[in-house]
């Protein structure tokens, strides 16, 4: 019987291996020698016993060990090998009495890698088995500041208050925001019956977002089924039927406005680290004040998208030189594809500034503004570089927020509030993405992408 295994698990690596080739890639497990340096393996941090996610177990440790297998794991050597013979009685023994000896793993940002197990692995895979038993290693990630670096930060933080693995998305920012949806503050852990209740809602859609040919891959699924919670609110997805779960998926999950918000620090993954293309699918970027010239107009530069700007307080040399290419929303409401977007930029006057203002400025501003807002019959977003008072601000008159613009968010209830100002470094308590009164509050520091 398990011959027969072997051979059908084969035609799976070698449909696999064709695959990766036709497309240039490698056609066998990744290894982790290749990405990672020998100094940051020798560092790794002993995780101990863990239940492993199957579907994240992509390469093996050392490179040399991994052509016996397909990228899938699937086994490539012929079925009259030495290394056949192996896996037909291994697979012998998970058949009779189940694969319990626990493999040895390397984790890489959230990726793991195989260094005693490969054939258990591959047969666990074979058999569609959800996870495995591992004994785990965590190698430290590299903090060169790119966004998978600063991605698998975000992770390990939600990962730290609700134990899961197999929830990943494309923007930091998410994680919050779906322990939000959860009904939970940020840093607080999760009970096992909330993880459960999750996991149960997580395995129907998965299955049922999959069958349907929705996007491939985890962060493509995860993001649409954040979208999919706050369309339709977690109390009631996680008691809808596989069918209704599918049902509800065949309709257009969100509107497609993908929308890149930066702020005070150049963002080095869409500045040093940009490739071509990085740019190409936000539908439109907002940029919250003390942003340079240069930087603002790289952006207009290479997106195929407008770039709407406030200034910050350290801006005042944009007033006499403003960025080419980009449009200033100060004191304006802009609409952009049925979206009214009102801006008011500056921080609270701590220095002498032509971008620093009294509360008494703000609020004439913000009354003159309100003229507009009522002719455009309301906003859908409200851009500000300082914060509004108490969301997001500290008491220092350097970084205290408006209360003119507490005022404009309960008028009009803008859907979003986006402003810049809080840095993360002296804000790192502070939520990227937050909820107050039905608007989302967003701290667009550095880089946040939301969707509309």
């Amino acid at each position: 019987m398990s011959g027969y295994d072997y051979r059908e698990a084969q035609k799976l690596a070698v449909k696999e291996y064709k695959k990766a080739t036709a497309r240039g890639e490698s056609p066998y497990p990744i290894g982790l020698e290749t990405i990672v340096s020998s100094g940051q393996m020798s560092a790794g941090r002993n995780l101990g016993l863990e239940q492993i996610p199957l579907a994240l177990v992509v390469g093996t440790k050392h490179e040399g060990r991994n052509n016996a297998f397909a990228r899938n794991f699937m086994p490539l050597l012929s079925s009259s090998s030495e290394f056949a013979d192996k896996w037909i009685t291994l697979c012998d023994a998970h058949l009779n009495e189940g694969i319990r000896e626990p493999v040895k793993l390397y984790e890489y940002r959230n990726r793991f890698y195989v260094e005693e197990g490969n054939k258990r692995v591959s047969i666990l895979k074979y058999f569609e088995a959800d996870s495995v038993d591992a004994y785990v290693i965590r190698i430290p990630s590299a903090r060169d500041g790119s966004e998978e670096a600063e991605l698998y930060e975000a992770f390990l933080r939600f990962h730290g208050w609700s134990g899961l693995r197999t929830v990943e998305f494309s923007c930091p920012g998410s994680y919050e925001r779906l322990q939000h949806l959860m009904g939970k503050n940020p840093g607080e852990a999760w009970t096992e019956d909330e993880r459960t209740d999750f996991l149960s809602f997580y395995y129907y859609f998965h299955k049922e977002y999959v069958s349907i040919g929705k996007g491939k891959t985890l962060r493509s699924l995860c993001d649409d089924m954040l979208a999919f919670i706050e369309m339709h609110g977690y109390e009631k997805v996680r008691d809808l039927s596989p069918s209704q779960i599918k049902e509800l998926l065949r309709q257009p999950i969100r509107k497609t406005m993908r929308i890149l918000a930066v702020a005070d620090d150049e963002s080095k993954y869409y500045y040093e680290y940009y490739s071509p293309g990085k740019l190409d699918d936000f539908d439109l970027i907002i940029a919250c004040g003390d942003l340079h010239k240069v930087y603002l107009e790289f952006l207009t530069t290479m997106a195929s998208c407008p770039v709407l700007y406030v200034r910050g307080n350290h801006d005042d040399i944009l007033i006499e030189d403003p960025p080419g290419g980009c449009i200033c929303i100060e004191d304006k409401v802009y609409e952009y594809n049925g979206l009214r977007i009102a801006g008011l930029g500056g921080s609270f006057k701590y220095r002498e500034g032509r971008n620093t203002f009294t509360e008494e400025e703000m609020e004439k501003r913000a009354r003159k503004l309100g003229k507009l807002i009522r002719r455009h019959n309301g906003i859908d977003i409200m851009v500000t570089h300082a914060p509004a008072r108490g969301l997001n601000d500290f008491d220092s008159v350097s970084h205290r927020g408006f209360e003119a613009f507490n005022h404009l968010i309960e008028k009009y209830r803008p859907a979003y509030f986006v402003h810049g100002h809080i840095h993360k470094n002296y804000g790192a308590h502070i939520p990227q993405i937050s909820e107050h009164d039905g608007t989302t509050i967003v701290n667009a520091y550095e880089h946040c992408i939301f969707y509309v």
